[in-house]
């Protein structure tokens, strides 16, 4: 499943000034649990990013609404590590 389905987009980017940026993934909105909990509006999640003084890159993912992501952002932050891994970054 597309968890993903709306899409995202860069919503903060200080990466040169303070190391840190926050991107902003939507669900599609046509879900069960959106269409019954969310009133048919896409979930949305961000996921925080910050580059220390070392190089080290840190991820967050987390839901704004809600008790449960059902393990979204756990794939999502899986999904973008295997995609690091592959391209010889150490995870």
């Amino acid at each position: 499943a597309d968890v993903d389905g709306g899409g995202w987009k860069i919503a903060n980017d200080d990466l040169e000034s303070t190391g840190m940026a926050r991107i902003e993934y939507s669900s599609s909105g046509k879900g069960f649990f959106a269409k019954s909990f969310n009133g048919g509006k896409p979930f949305v999640d961000d996921l925080n990013i910050e580059i220390d003084s070392n190089g080290s890159v840190k991820c967050k993912s987390q839901s704004r609404i809600g008790d449960s992501d059902f393990g979204v952002n756990g794939k999502r932050l899986a999904y973008l590590a295997a995609g690091l891994k592959s391209k010889g970054w150490g995870i």
